[in-house]
């Protein structure tokens, strides 16, 4: 089986909700937010890593400048 990934950088507050479910720090319109975002990944995805290091930059969810990670979301198959 090939496996392949797609980078992203995404703020940290983020990261909670996307590994483990977990809403409960997000407001109702962050919710959405990354819901859309969710829905436009990859269907053949098979799971999530995350870099320590940190760097403030644009993040691929909202749009604006946050404190990102690098996460690399691995798929079934080519990305490119």
């Amino acid at each position: 089986m090939m496996i392949d990934f797609f980078t992203y950088k995404i703020a940290e507050h983020w990261v909670s909700a996307i590994e483990n479910g977990d809403h409960s720090a997000l407001e109702e319109d962050e919710i959405e937010t990354l819901n859309d975002f969710l829905d436009n990944l990859p269907r053949n995805a098979l799971g999530w890593d995350w870099s320590e290091e940190t760097n403030f930059t644009h993040d691929e969810i909202s749009g604006l400048m946050a404190q990102c990670v690098e996460g690399k979301l691995f798929i079934k198959g080519h990305a490119r």
